[in-house]
């Protein structure tokens, strides 16, 4: 890479190596109809419902406009619906059960996938990248509190 900026630009290689490796498990979950992002979406969801769009948000680090806009499609597809919180101006987000049918249905995809990256990887240096993009989440956010 002739650009030095780019060369030294860690956001940079932070979003190559997370396109290559979305491509990676997007391969894998085609066969299951759904993409690595909504599949994630919809675990997350899963996981936390019923959960606002603001909570959600801040458990991806993402900001609320982004998951409002990849949580749009999960909708009209009815994979997941948004009710009225207890607070009326919260609206909750829930994984419906053909949702759920379409989680079920991608994780053998998903786990060929990480099975795949393991392989590349090597289960230590995944281990050693793990903690080091969750203390780099961890310090960024903290320093930007």
């Amino acid at each position: 890479m002739s650009d030095r900026l780019l060369s030294e630009c860690a956001l940079f290689d932070i979003q190559r190596a997370s396109r290559v490796v979305a491509s990676l498990y997007n391969s894998h979950l085609r066969d299951a109809g759904i993409t690595i992002a909504q599949w994630s979406l919809l675990r997350n969801i899963a996981a936390m419902q019923p959960v606002s769009i603001g909570r959600l948000a801040e458990a991806l680090a993402m900001e609320r406009t982004s998951v409002t806009r990849l949580v749009e499609p999960l909708i009209h597809h009815r994979l997941a619906r948004s009710r009225a919180g207890d607070d009326k101006r919260v609206r909750n987000l829930e994984v419906t059960s053909k949702g759920m049918a379409k989680v079920r249905s991608g994780e053998k995809h998903w786990h060929a996938a990480q099975r795949e990256l393991m392989d590349a990887l090597g289960s230590g240096k995944w281990l050693a990248m793990r903690d080091s993009l969750r203390s780099t989440i961890r310090l960024v956010r903290e320093r930007n509190a």
